[in-house]
């Protein structure tokens, strides 16, 4: 029977037909759950990085503020 817990680049020794199937199915399997930890991985920011990005927009929107204000108090 098939290892379960193989890794990538795993030789498999099929015995049958019906083991070929199943050995499809599970690489199928594979490939979309690689697929969709790529996806995830994709757009993963790092905490730290999250901070200084949020960080920068909050100073950025309080710098419009006071430019606005100060538009508004001199007009």
């Amino acid at each position: 029977m098939l290892n379960r817990h193989r890794q990538a680049g795993t030789r498999m020794v099929l015995d049958g037909p019906e083991e070929l199937e199943l050995a499809l199915r599970l690489f199928r399997d594979d490939t979309l759950m690689a697929k969709r930890e790529a996806k995830r991985k994709q757009y993963f920011v790092a905490p730290s990085t999250r901070r200084k990005i949020k960080a920068l927009a909050a100073r950025r929107r309080a710098a419009r503020a006071r430019r606005k204000r100060s538009v508004i108090l001199q007009g």
